[in-house]
């Protein structure tokens, strides 16, 4: 592994959150078209039903969009950065996987190589945080041997 790799990972990390925004909007939108057309409806307390949980959809979808808007922009924000440590914005490379500190989104599969997307304020995210190659975490009953800090 090496710098390009990590950056190029930062960048598919980015587009990853750009699709969850436009879905949260498009849903939104949906959400949005089906109270309105409700609103010509008269059905009644079905009519109420249908609107009120068209509303509960947009505004279920709105904390969505803010949330995807938050990690887009935790994303940019990240520097790179030629730290021996572990913080925010490093790829950590272990015995047992790859870990890329910056924001919460689950393992990722990039270049043909699975990498856990995760945040410094996760339980392993903290364990990692001020290591450097070759120190070693406990989390969960298993030794993470770091290799490699990029």
């Amino acid at each position: 592994m090496n710098k390009d790799f990590k950056l190029k990972l930062k960048e598919h990390c980015k587009e990853i959150v750009v699709q969850k925004i436009k879905s949260a909007e498009e849903a939104m939108n949906s959400a949005q078209n089906s109270a309105n057309a409700e609103t010509r409806s008269t059905a009644g307390d079905k009519h109420d039903t249908a609107r009120a949980m068209a509303h509960l959809e947009k505004e279920k979808m709105g904390e969505q969009l803010s949330q995807n808007l938050q990690l887009l922009r935790v994303m940019e924000e990240l520097k790179e950065t030629d730290a021996k440590t572990v913080g925010p914005g490093s790829l950590v490379v272990t015995n047992v996987g790859m870990y890329y500190l910056s924001i919460s989104l689950g393992q990722v599969k990039f270049e043909n190589q699975m990498v856990f997307v995760i945040s410094t304020q996760s339980p392993i995210g903290r364990l990692f945080v001020g290591k450097s190659k070759e120190e070693e975490v406990m989390f969960n009953g298993r030794k993470f041997i770091i290799k490699e800090v990029i």
